[in-house]
């Protein structure tokens, strides 16, 4: 069984390959570029607005900083903040499912955003109660990969558990399970290269739940491996405002839609093989870069402050990791808004090990201590 897991997520993996290697816009060249300190206050920001929908490891490196952090007073939660319910907290949903797979749980949703039937798959907690703001990850699809297998864990070794992994970790049932359906592309389900109809999507579909369950909005995360990591990113460049974090397996800045950077912080992650020929780590620094220079302190007029210059750390930081992975925790960033990057001798795949063996990553449980800070 194993050796036909392997083969299918190499047949998928060569889809990989046009989407990450296909260059068809020129990433951002960086400037010169470990756990975060914890977390100091500040203001928590009012509630966000959008339209409605038409629809029915290694050690990680001590802070060495002593200079004084600089919070802004108008964006931003501090750590540990108290939830912020959503409009549909205390209210019986009028959401309707198309229909419940097999599995019993996991429900298909349909809704028409910008002109386009767009659908997601939703896992809410077990015992659901409508008086208790859970927190939400949105899981993205990768190339050749349909939302359905990121939602049940069907498939190959790349998708042998639900949400990346997430689902089988909630066993306190805090969280709400996403997984948005990307277009029919020309290698399977992609997410859009040229415009921002996929971000209008995102924003309706979290405002849908946002009014019809009860959501902790200080608490959204995306997750995505290769194009669900793009996707992801992109929408880190001008959701700050809605996402509290974005974790992104073999992200890379190129063949996705990114817009304007809205010049806000968001806290990030990303976990990437150094010997990854699709989306090369060498990609990494656009990337991030994109993310620090919006992530240190805020200066006196509430301006956050560019950070980037540390990359040139975490390079020297990770390139002798040996046979174990790597974590590396920025150290100059604004400490509400975290970032880290994940490094380990392997390829193009997000279920990486210390020892070659997939079933024994280490990625989720890396993964769930980063989201679990705030």
């Amino acid at each position: 069984m194993r050796t036909l897991f392997h083969f299918a997520y190499l047949v998928i993996i060569a889809a990989f390959l046009i989407s990450c290697s296909d260059d068809t816009s020129s990433p951002t060249t960086p400037e010169s570029s470990s756990e975060a300190p914890e977390s100091s206050s500040s203001e928590e920001p009012e509630s966000s607005s959008s339209e409605e929908p038409e629809s029915s490891s290694s050690e990680e490196p001590e802070s060495s900083s002593s200079e004084p952090v600089v919070e802004s007073p108008i964006f931003g939660y501090k750590l540990k903040n108290a939830p912020t319910p959503s409009k549909g907290c205390g209210t019986q949903s009028t959401l309707e499912p198309d229909s419940t797979l097999d599995n019993g749980t996991t429900k298909l949703y349909k809704m028409t955003i910008a002109e386009m039937r767009r659908e997601f798959y939703m896992d809410l907690p077990e015992n659901y109660d409508n008086n208790k703001p859970y927190k939400v990850i949105f899981a993205f699809q990768f190339m050749g990969t349909p939302a359905v297998n990121i939602a049940t864990g069907s498939g190959t070794m790349a998708t042998y558990s639900p949400y990346y992994g997430q689902k089988e970790l909630d066993t306190e049932n805090n969280y709400i399970f996403v997984a948005p359906r990307g277009e029919d592309g020309f290698v399977g389900y992609v997410w859009r290269v040229d415009d921002d109809k996929d971000h209008i999507f995102f924003d309706k579909m979290l405002t849908l739940l946002e009014d019809n369950f009860c959501i902790d909005t200080s608490r959204v995360f995306v997750t995505g491996f290769s194009f669900g990591a793009m996707f992801s990113n992109s929408l880190a460049q001008d959701f700050q405002h809605r996402i509290r974090a974005a974790v992104t397996y073999g992200v890379a800045d190129i063949n996705i839609y990114i817009p304007e950077n809205a010049g806000k912080p968001i806290a990030w992650m990303d976990v990437h093989g150094i010997n990854d020929d699709n989306c090369s780590y060498k990609r990494l620094d656009s990337s991030i870069t994109r993310i620090l220079r919006h992530n240190g302190p805020a200066d006196s007029e509430g301006n956050f402050t560019d950070v980037s210059d540390e990359i040139e750390d975490m390079e020297r930081y990770t390139e002798d990791m040996g046979e174990t992975h790597v974590c590396y925790s920025f150290q100059k960033v604004d400490p509400r808004f975290p970032v880290q990057v994940c490094t380990w001798n392997g390829g193009h795949q997000w279920t990486a090990s210390d020892d070659g063996n997939w079933e024994n990553t280490w990625v989720p449980q890396k993964v769930r201590e980063f989201i679990e800070q705030f």
